[in-house]
């Protein structure tokens, strides 16, 4: 199968009814990626041009008000095969895919994806300003800022980078501290994990598009362009801020061999042996496993040897600081 490009429009049922996280994580289980994304309230005419080849469809009037009734999702979606596989395994029809299990009826079914290559190409066209309109929105608003996300495996030195860039002027923020914020506008009495592990299922987009929101805030409440979140988990997150923030964001991969680690261990926790070093900290290098650290490293814009002395260590930073100048 050849490479190929297609859209899916999540109309405003599929929102309400929180399809997002299912359709995203049918992607990935399909191989296929999401290259671009916004969330907009269409035009009517816009929707007509869409749907221009149901013109003189009786329902045409009708789901072109529906559709631009309240915000959707517009995704850019690419991999091998992606225009049957979205249309005919993913949205699908009736009574198949998400459509099958979510519709109430030919206007309110959830989603839309182009029927051929021909339409994806047409479509694509049709939807190229929206996205690059919310582009530059996202670049207005960011103005001169620039964020440095930390991350790492257990003990590799992620507080202590963030608390040298915080002596330099790079505010150190703590990600967990900007989800609680998310957490207490849109439901205080819920745990936080619960929160976020509910909202991940249902809407990953608009929560890390709200975590974005308060970042911006606390950075214009510092009075500071530059900052630095900690500690950077893995998941959909990371890539999902390297492409909507583009070059304001870098991921930071602070990097440490395994027995390097467990040395400093030893030394730090005054433990008897490399054992029970490794019993100390192989766990939590297993929770960093399964919750995807390593492949942030595969995207990370500056991966950091920490394996030296702490004047080699905050000199790499220094150089990375100047090279990412807002």
């Amino acid at each position: 199968m050849s490479v190929q490009q297609t859209l899916i429009i999540v109309k405003p049922d599929g929102i309400a009814k929180g399809l997002v996280g299912q359709i995203l994580l049918s992607l990935r289980a399909h191989n296929l990626r999401v290259i671009d994304q916004a969330s907009v309230q269409l035009e009517q005419e816009w929707v007509e041009s869409l749907y221009s080849g149901e013109r003189d469809e009786i329902y045409f009037t009708e789901v072109v008000e529906w559709v631009s009734s309240a915000p959707v999702l517009l995704l850019k979606v690419e991999g091998d095969g992606a225009v049957d596989t979205v249309k005919w395994q993913i949205i699908g029809r009736y009574p198949d895919g998400i459509r099958g299990q979510h519709s109430e009826n030919w206007i309110r079914n959830v989603a839309h994806s182009p029927d051929s290559a021909d339409s994806a190409l047409r479509e694509l066209e049709l939807v190229e300003s929206i996205f690059e309109r919310s582009k530059q929105m996202e670049e207005s608003r960011l103005g001169g800022k620039m964020i440095f996300a930390l991350t790492g495996m257990s003990e590799c030195g992620k507080s202590t980078v963030g608390k040298y860039l915080d002596s330099k002027g790079v505010s150190r923020l703590k990600i967990v501290r900007l989800f609680k914020r998310v957490r207490d506008k849109w439901s205080p009495d819920d745990e936080l994990y619960a929160f976020l592990k509910q909202q991940e299922e249902r809407d990953p987009y608009a929560l890390w598009d709200a975590f974005i929101n308060e970042l911006i805030d606390e950075m214009d409440r510092l009075g500071t362009n530059t900052a630095s979140i900690e500690s950077l988990y893995g998941g959909g997150l990371g890539p999902y801020l390297k492409q909507k923030l583009g070059s304001h964001f870098c991921i930071v991969f602070v990097d440490i061999p395994l027995e390097v680690r467990l040395g400093r261990q030893m030394q730090r926790e005054n433990l008897p042996d490399i054992e029970s070093a490794r019993r100390y900290l192989l766990p939590r290098d297993e929770v960093k496993e399964k919750s995807g650290i390593p492949a942030l490293k595969e995207i990370a814009g500056e991966v950091v040897d920490n394996s030296g002395t702490l004047d080699e260590l905050y000199r790499k930073i220094d150089q990375i600081v100047a090279e990412h100048q807002p």
